[in-house]
């Protein structure tokens, strides 16, 4: 029996989409990462402190400056990508500001415009990230997405021999992790969240559908993938 791939954690798809899904096919949610906090040094936390920016491009690292950091952040002004990423970090910072579109560029874009020369920028990051330095940016890594042997292991117990009809990567490390182990000749239909991950899997000389930018991104994700005609095409 052919199944949907979902690359993202089960507990935050809403209960709406995983009932329709299944009506399609049994439904796997494997998010093909480990995401472990990273302490930052001495140096690096007073760089934080010192930043008159500091933008947020995930959810897990808004939730690990939260538990750790938010002492250093009183006065600065916090960038993230979305409104979701707002809300995780409500109360820190001088003031909050959303990215007019939730994507990175979007977000650079929009920072541009509200930086002056001299202002500093601190975006805080995983090991992995694919957010483009730019001039008076500093990238701190604040968490590691971590892919062991054991994890290929445990993956490959349970995908490798799996034919999946439809599959929703949410990054490009999930994407690659996925398709290194998949041993299959069907060839997922491929939705990805976002234009970052969308390259990735167009690299590897597949298609990919990704909604258009927008604050309910995922919902949109999810209705590409649960549509009739997107199995058909």
């Amino acid at each position: 029996m052919m199944a949907i791939l979902i690359t993202y954690p089960q507990a935050k798809i809403a209960e709406k989409w995983q009932q329709r899904l299944a009506q399609i096919a049994p439904v796997i949610y494997y998010p093909l990462r480990k995401l472990t906090f990273c302490p930052l040094s001495p140096a690096q936390q007073h760089e934080l402190q010192r930043a008159d920016y500091v933008v947020l491009t995930s959810a897990f690292a808004a939730k690990s400056l939260v538990a750790h950091y938010a002492e250093l952040v009183q006065t600065t002004t916090l960038v993230v990508l979305s409104d979701k990423i707002a809300q995780l970090v409500a109360g820190c910072g001088q003031r909050i500001l959303v990215a007019p579109e939730p994507h990175q560029q979007a977000l650079i874009d929009y920072l541009k415009l509200l930086r002056q020369p001299q202002e500093q920028v601190v975006a805080l990051v995983g090991n992995l990230t694919k957010l483009t330095v730019q001039e008076g940016w500093t990238l701190i890594p604040l968490y590691r997405n971590q892919w062991t042997a054991a994890d290929v292991a445990c993956a490959q117990a349970k995908l490798a021999q799996l034919p999946i009809s439809r599959a929703l990567v949410t990054s490009p490390s999930n994407f690659n992790r996925f398709w290194q182990i998949y041993q299959q000749t069907t060839i997922p239909k491929f939705v990805a969240l976002g234009e970052t991950t969308a390259k990735v899997v167009r690299q590897n000389g597949l298609t990919v559908q990704v909604p258009a930018p927008q604050p309910q991104l995922l919902n949109a994700a999810l209705a590409i993938l649960a549509a009739p005609e997107f199995a058909a095409n």
